[in-house]
């Protein structure tokens, strides 16, 4: 686990005492002090607002569902990896195990494939390691040819009013749905949550410069075209469904790593609803070079046997006091279909 003491002699005026979990996990404190502390390290210069707008940007507007094959391949691969364990313990011990009659040699041979001879355990663990790959293609396949789909025929944008914002709620919502849209069942719900830092703010916090060589656990900075939206280090892999085109798209909207939903409520056309906050109550919207508080609507349109369709909203929540209490920070994995 990282941890380290920062400050910056700018400060902006709405900034106040933070404390967001406890040092058993994941948190984030931050004291507003007139002296100079003296084990922090310096941070001189703040991130400009530009960088806070592309990470945002992406997390606004229509949401498709990654396609259920994502889902069944990450529960396939344990499975594909303790059997893959097993051959190669067993093709170690494979002498003994013959000499003293455990197994047979059909299971001792080996197979021959084109110039090669294979284990047989080992051919027999193959197809278990190669569904999961399998099942992730045709996973992709299938996502790239919805978002054409969606493109082609992309339905209005949602009208929402919002009144009552603040961390505490209830955020009263009012929806116009649109028409090609009618035929769904609507629900909502309020998610809040951390964005990461900047990449080259948590760089001058961890290693003293933003062109260093990166910390275990974060990658070297990705190309200026791919996804710019999770450059923060940790964009490394396939962090959401294949994407069609390049860059930042809004068709998958990755979660936020810490995140936590209120209540999910039944939404219907041009009825005013109140939907609750998540338990905390959390503190008010915040976005900077290291504390990213954001607060979103996420509409969920359901129908039927088809995936749902989401719209999500960024809310600009206040806070009436600075009584936020939120003990524990839970960390979920980046990938969309675990969500």
């Amino acid at each position: 686990m990282y941890q380290t003491d920062i400050y910056w002699p700018q400060r902006d005026d709405d900034e106040n005492d933070l404390s967001l979990g406890s040092t058993d996990g994941w948190f984030i404190h931050r004291t507003v002090r007139d002296d100079k502390p003296k084990s922090a390290r310096l941070i001189s210069e703040r991130d400009s607002k530009s960088e806070t707008e592309v990470l945002l940007s992406s997390r606004v507007g229509w949401g498709l569902s990654p396609h259920p094959l994502h889902s069944i391949a990450r529960k396939w691969i344990p499975y594909g990896v303790v059997i893959l364990i097993f051959a190669i313990v067993m093709h170690v011990l494979e002498p003994v195990l013959l000499g003293s009659g455990l197994i047979s040699e059909r299971f001792a041979g080996s197979v021959n494939l084109g110039l090669l001879d294979y284990p047989v355990l080992f051919v027999m663990a193959a197809p278990f390691v190669a569904i999961p790959i399998v099942l992730r293609v045709l996973g992709n396949v299938a996502d790239i040819r919805s978002q054409h789909m969606f493109k082609n025929n992309l339905p209005q944008s949602p009208k929402i009013s919002v009144s009552n914002s603040n961390t505490k709620g209830p955020i009263m919502v009012k929806v116009k749905i649109p028409e090609q849209l009618k035929n769904r069942e609507l629900h909502g719900y309020v998610r809040v949550g951390l964005l990461p830092p900047h990449r080259n703010a948590m760089m001058s916090a961890l290693s003293g410069d933003e062109f260093d060589y990166p910390p275990v656990g974060l990658s070297t900075p990705l190309p200026s075209s791919w996804m710019k939206h999770a450059d923060d280090g940790s964009g490394i892999g396939e962090s959401t469904p294949m994407l069609i085109g390049r860059g930042s798209s809004n068709l998958f909207i990755e979660p936020m790593r810490i995140q936590v939903n209120g209540d999910r409520q039944s939404i219907t056309s041009d009825v005013e609803v109140k939907l609750v906050t998540p338990d905390g109550p959390w503190p008010a919207s915040e976005y900077g070079p290291f504390v990213n508080i954001n607060w979103e609507l996420v509409l969920e349109f359901q129908s039927g046997r088809k995936r749902p369709l989401y719209w999500v909203e960024r809310l600009s929540v206040e806070s009436l006091d600075n009584s936020h209490n939120v003990p524990q920070l839970i960390a979920h994995g980046g990938r969309l279909e675990s969500t």
